[in-house]
């Protein structure tokens, strides 16, 4: 059984969900302990106990310790073997937690998993589901990872009202993505939203996003105006280059203009473009367990590393037979799996 010190590092949530991701794919059962034991509120959060309830329900898996407060759990996984799921986060917690706590497992499931996960589309600390369709789907193709995911309404803090579902394919066995250079910017694509807001604030967030963005080769920024039973607006923007996604998201919130939102997420998507990274800052997080688990070697360069990052790292060394490499060249940072 490996044992995981749930205070390391960063000491969040993440650590949670890396754990039982890979202990469901590796099949290894682990202990975690000090979970969240620096924060104002140690402790599963409910948030937390849903993404564990999600990834066990996938492998059949035994669970120790599970409830909301719990400062140590146990998780022996079972077989993935497939099939349809259904999960609430409840209010406004983020759908997009769950759905990445549960992407590996299920494409290294036996046959194709279905999810219908209801709660928070576009909450803080969290990526907007738009980020996963416009960047983390295609990154993940690379590995041969394969899914897809509809939005069916969105929900922001606190009502949440929101639901999303996903499909993700048996993947077998990942093959290695060494993405050394991002190549050319061959267009920017991205989605403006709001929901019980009126329509000009998605203009003006569009507008103010678009003008930071002329020169640019292609750009095409949806809008998507809805209503349901929370109030909220956002932006996600992508450019999509030769050899690689990189995105960016902003989120409205009292007092911020729309212009300032769309302004914003497009000044940040093209200082991380410039930069010549290959990866953001949030999918070098995001890409490491698929790096873990592949065949052959990969590569990817950073802007930096986030303290989210280091922890991921020292997770998944944990359950893998493998280490990864981590260094300066330049500007930035080079991360890689022999």
């Amino acid at each position: 059984m490996i044992e995981i010190d749930g205070s390391h590092g960063e000491g969040g949530g993440q650590i949670l969900r890396t754990a039982i991701s890979m202990s469901a794919v590796t099949q290894e059962s682990a202990r975690i302990l000090n979970i969240r034991a620096g924060r104002p509120k140690p402790g599963l959060s409910a948030q937390h106990v849903t993404s564990i309830e999600a990834v066990s329900e996938l492998c059949d898996a035994e669970v120790d310790g599970l409830f909301p407060g719990s400062k140590e759990i146990t998780f022996r996984p079972g077989q993935l073997v497939g099939g349809n799921f259904e999960f609430d986060v409840g209010t406004a917690g983020s759908i997009s937690l769950i759905v990445l706590s549960c992407l590996l497992p299920a494409a290294t499931s036996r046959a194709t998993i279905r999810l219908n996960v209801k709660g928070g589309t576009d909450v803080r600390w969290s990526p907007p589901m738009d980020y996963l369709k416009l960047v983390h789907m295609a990154m993940a193709k690379m590995f041969g990872v394969t899914f897809d995911t509809e939005i069916t309404s969105r929900g922001f803090y606190p009502e949440g009202g929101g639901e999303v579902a996903v499909e993700i394919n048996p993947a077998g066995r990942l093959t290695g993505a060494q993405i050394s250079s991002p190549g050319q910017v061959r267009r920017i694509e991205g989605v403006a939203f709001a929901q019980n807001l009126p329509d000009h604030v998605l203009t003006r967030m569009k507008h103010a996003a678009t003008k930071q963005l002329v020169g640019s080769k292609e750009v095409k920024i949806d809008s998507n105006l809805s209503k349901g039973r929370s109030t909220g607006a956002g932006i996600v923007l992508a450019s999509v280059c030769e050899n690689t996604v990189l995105g960016q998201s902003a989120l409205g919130e009292k007092g911020v203009r729309a212009e300032a939102l769309g302004e914003g997420c497009a000044q940040d998507l093209m200082e991380t473009v410039r930069s010549g990274a290959t990866v953001d800052e949030h999918m070098l997080d995001q890409i490491l367990p698929y790096m873990a688990l592949a065949d052959g070697p990969s590569l990817v360069t950073a802007e930096g590393m986030t303290s989210h990052a280091e922890t991921n790292i020292w997770v998944l060394e944990k359950f893998v037979g493998r280490r990864f490499d981590v260094k300066k060249v330049g500007d930035l940072v080079e991360v890689r799996t022999a």
